[in-house]
């Protein structure tokens, strides 16, 4: 099965040569320092004043949701650079998937003509030189997408037209595309299987969600669901055209192991990414060097994603902001 060389769009950086277990008892004391208790941050005025000491400390100028995204990325930077080559070549895929949105937000600035954020973001990021210098340099988002398109058919041949798609449907198309098409290579591509399990798992709440979405419309609007998850695709189209109630409870069931309706779509999203935390804690409490390490980065980006809930929803009342939070 062909080798998804993610590594040659991320920096490449001296190999440290550290031992695995050098890295997990770094992890392990960091992982104490990930928020356990989310009450005081979803009843405070200024939730981003809270934050915990670490990594949080390098953007106390920008407490903003954009910077606790980038905190996430100089945490994920610190952990790349404790690896080996060995577990650089692992994880490359999962860093890769990171920095789409770094990819996203920076191609809405140029779309902008906010360098000045670029550059910002960039700063955090662990994509190549020449990556960066796409984004940082393109006179617009489509000169950077078409360069970008160039270097991604290079790694596979699935990532063809996404310059057509930003130019015909617009960022938010592209975005979701781009995303669709990254998961279905990588899992396709030799994965360790640790890491596989999780993007199949990613897929299938990914596909739960969006299967969610399009039951609540009376016309189903044009969509196609992420290939390669646990969850076949066919079987998600059989319950879109049936809209058989049945169906999707027996569906959502074993996905969240819960009773949850599909147009709870706050509870579903929060229930399918607790199950992908439950599955990552019990590979954590493996011996092997994979799981702990990729529970850590999966719980430091839900930490990010909580904290940026509870800033969007500021105003909101508490108990409906604390059911958005993957606990």
């Amino acid at each position: 099965m062909k080798q998804f060389n993610a590594t040659d769009l991320l920096e490449k950086g001296k190999d440290t040569g550290y031992p695995s277990d050098y890295l997990l008892s770094r992890i392990r004391g960091r992982k104490a320092r990930l928020i356990q208790d989310w009450r005081p941050f979803v009843t405070s005025p200024a939730p981003l004043e809270r934050l915990p000491e670490g990594h949080y400390q390098r953007i106390s100028g920008n407490k903003s949701p954009e910077g606790v995204w980038r905190a996430l990325l100089f945490e994920y930077r610190w952990v790349y650079y404790q690896m080996n080559r060995r577990l650089r070549n692992i994880f490359g895929p999962f860093f890769l998937y990171a920095e789409l949105r770094t990819l996203f937000i920076c191609l809405r600035s140029l779309k902008e003509m906010k360098r000045a954020r670029v550059r910002e973001m960039l700063s955090a990021s662990l994509l190549s030189e020449e990556f960066r210098k796409i984004l940082s340099d393109s006179a617009d988002e489509f000169a950077a997408v078409q360069a970008i398109e160039a270097k991604l058919r290079r790694l596979s041949g699935q990532f063809s037209g996404i310059t057509e798609i930003l130019k015909q449907k617009g960022l938010s198309v592209f975005e979701h595309e781009l995303t669709k098409r990254y998961l279905s290579v990588i899992v396709g591509a030799g994965l360790d299987p640790v890491l596989k399990a999780f993007f199949m798992r990613l897929i299938d709440a990914r596909n739960t969600l969006a299967l969610a979405k399009l039951l609540k419309m009376e016309t189903p609007a044009e969509h196609s669901f992420v290939p390669e998850g646990t969850i076949d695709a066919a079987r998600l189209e059989e319950i879109l055209d049936s809209r058989s109630g049945p169906d999707t409870e027996r569906l959502l069931k074993e996905m969240t192991g819960e009773e949850i309706s599909s147009a709870d779509n706050v509870k579903l999203e929060a229930s399918l990414y607790q199950g992908i935390t439950r599955s990552l804690k019990k590979e954590g409490r493996s011996a092997l060097s994979i799981g702990p390490i990729l529970e850590y980065l999966w719980r430091c980006s839900i930490e990010a994603m909580n904290l940026s809930v509870i800033c969007y929803a500021q105003g909101l009342e508490r108990e409906l902001v604390a059911a958005e939070l993957v606990q």
